[in-house]
């Protein structure tokens, strides 16, 4: 029995270290300080980083950023953008937190996970859901500076084991980038386009393929940064 005790703690341990969970802390707004609110799935969570929560993209980019930011992650592994996906961001208590946080930026990162065929409709659909987001965050009283991300290029598992975590429609993800890259300029927006950027770098993923290793992290929070710093 103390045996599978042991390998229950383990196994536990693994689970919320490298961030294969859901579980995330209530953020709590610091005043007098600028906010920026990384909205996504788990390529912003951090899932399958070790020790994921100080070496995912939003935390490399606090450092970055310094202490006069705060940066605060407001992701849930495995979530769609478009409400009607198997499991909608905008449902999540995070969403309904990243605005109660009254941001003064907002990275937007989500779309790989609608690249499944179940949760794909249409390229029409998937615009329309977007505009949805981006007005529900401009609507807000701090109107926030958007930044909207491409998904990230996504690659084949190095073994059938990682498609475990890694059940993306390869071919639709650069059709989605385009897609969020219009919904930008119909909007003004500014893009920060992770996808182009990862073509070819299959050394920045993990061994699914799908989710960033500590260097695609930094890649990231490299990225975003030099798009906030560009006024």
């Amino acid at each position: 029995m103390s045996w599978i005790l042991i390998l229950f703690f383990v196994l536990a341990a693994f689970v919320v270290l490298f961030g294969y969970t859901t579980l995330r802390l209530t953020p709590r707004r610091v005043e007098a300080k600028q906010h920026i609110a990384c909205v996504g799935d788990s390529v912003t969570y951090g899932c399958t980083l070790p020790i994921f929560f100080l070496r995912r993209y939003p935390a490399l980019l606090q450092k970055l950023l310094g202490p006069d930011i705060q940066v605060t992650a407001f992701a849930v592994n495995d979530r769609t953008l478009q409400s009607t996906g198997n499991k909608p961001y905008r449902r999540e208590r995070a969403f309904e937190q990243s605005k109660a946080f009254l941001p003064d930026t907002v990275v937007i990162l989500l779309g790989t996970n609608d690249s499944k065929d179940v949760n794909w409709i249409s390229d029409d659909e998937f615009c329309r859901q977007y505009r949805e987001l981006i007005d529900e965050y401009r609507m807000l009283p701090s109107s926030p500076r958007i930044l909207v991300c491409t998904p990230p290029c996504a690659f084949k598992p190095i073994n059938r084991f990682f498609y475990i975590t890694n059940d993306a429609k390869l071919e639709r993800v650069p059709v989605i980038a385009d897609l969020i890259r219009s919904v930008a300029r119909e909007m003004g927006l500014e893009v920060v386009d992770l996808y182009t950027l990862t073509v070819g770098r299959r050394e920045l993923f993990g061994p699914d393929g799908l989710h960033p290793n500590a260097g695609g992290a930094k890649m990231i929070a490299d990225t975003v940064y030099r798009a906030l710093k560009h006024q």
